[in-house]
C-alpha cells in the first residue's frame, strides 16, 4: 500500500463533529499518513490549531481567509493571524480569489490576499491559493508580488496557457477528485501538462466529493469521506499513464518539500 499526504482539506468542518475520530482513524487506515487542515475564517482557525495539536504527526494547520469569509473579519486579523503563525508548523491558507460567487468585491480581496502574501513573506511560509473566475487576476497579483516564497493552486481549475507562465513564478497544483466527473473532462486534461514535480494531490473534504465517492451521512445530507484519496490518486495515474505507486511517491516527496513536513519520513 503506498502512502498518500493530503496536501488540502477542512476537517475542522462542523459536519464531522461527530465522526471525527472515526474518519481520521478510516483516513490512517486507507494509507494516508499527514494531511493539511486549512482554516478559512477567524471563527475555525482555533479549532485547526486544536486539531493539530491533537495529532500532530498525522495533521498540520494552515490558517488564512477565504475571499468567501472575509467580509466578516476583524480589524485585528493580521494580529490574530500572526499569532497562529508562531507555530512553525503553520502554513498560510487558504486565501485568494473568488469572482464566482455573485457578491464578489475584487478590490476586497486583492487587499485581503497582498496581506496573506506580505505574511508569508514575514514568516517564510507557503501559500495554499483558492482561485475561482479570477486567474488574470491571480497571476497578475503573484507576477507584481514576486518573489513569494512558495506556494500551491489548489484544486487548480485554471485555463492551460497559464501553467507554464505559473510553473515559472513556482507553483506546485494540487488535484481534486472532483475533477474525475465528466462535466469537469476539460480542467482534467491539464493536469497531463503538469510536471509530477509540482503535483499533489488532495480531497478538499468534507466538500468537492468525486464520482462514486465515500460519503457519510449528516443530518439530511452528506459530506465528502477524506479516505477515498487513494481512489483519486488512481484516477490521476490513469489520466496521466502512470503508475498510482510512482505518482504517489513523487506527490507525497512534493508535499514534504512544500510544507517542510519533517515530522513525515
Amino acid at each position: 500500500m503506498f502512502a498518500l499526504i493530503d496536501s488540502h482539506n477542512h476537517l475542522q468542518d462542523h459536519r464531522l463533529n461527530a465522526d471525527r475520530n472515526r474518519v481520521i482513524g478510516e483516513m490512517k487506515w486507507e494509507g494516508i499518513e499527514h494531511a493539511i487542515v486549512n482554516g478559512t475564517s477567524e471563527a475555525d482557525w482555533q479549532e485547526v490549531q486544536n486539531l493539530h495539536l491533537s495529532d500532530p504527526a498525522f495533521l498540520s494547520p494552515a490558517f488564512g481567509l477565504h475571499p468567501w469569509k472575509i467580509k466578516d473579519r476583524s480589524k485585528e486579523w493580521q494580529e490574530k493571524l500572526r499569532y497562529f503563525l508562531k507555530n512553525p508548523r503553520a502554513s498560510i491558507g487558504e486565501c485568494g480569489l473568488d469572482l464566482w460567487i455573485a457578491d464578489a468585491n475584487l478590490t476586497d480581496q486583492v487587499e485581503v490576499l497582498r496581506d496573506h502574501i506580505k505574511l508569508s513573506r514575514e514568516f517564510d511560509r507557503p501559500l495554499t491559493l483558492h482561485c475561482l473566475k479570477a486567474w488574470p487576476e491571480l497571476f497578475s497579483l503573484l507576477k507584481e508580488s514576486k518573489p513569494i516564497p512558495s506556494f500551491l493552486l489548489h484544486s487548480f481549475g485554471g485555463p492551460s496557457h497559464l501553467i507554464q507562465p505559473l510553473l515559472k513564478l513556482g507553483a506546485y497544483f494540487s488535484f481534486s477528485g472532483y475533477f474525475l466527473h465528466e462535466r469537469k473532462r476539460k480542467a482534467l486534461e491539464n493536469f497531463r501538462l503538469i510536471p509530477a514535480e509540482r503535483l499533489m494531490i488532495e480531497s478538499d473534504a468534507p466538500d468537492m466529493a468525486p464520482p462514486n465517492s465515500l460519503l457519510t451521512p449528516y443530518q439530511n445530507e452528506s459530506f465528502h469521506h477524506p479516505a477515498d484519496l487513494r481512489w483519486c490518486m488512481e484516477g490521476l495515474a490513469e489520466v496521466r499513464g502512470e503508475s498510482p505507486e510512482s505518482c504517489a511517491e513523487q506527490f507525497r516527496s512534493n508535499s514534504i518539500r512544500l510544507f517542510a513536513l519533517t515530522s513525515v519520513s
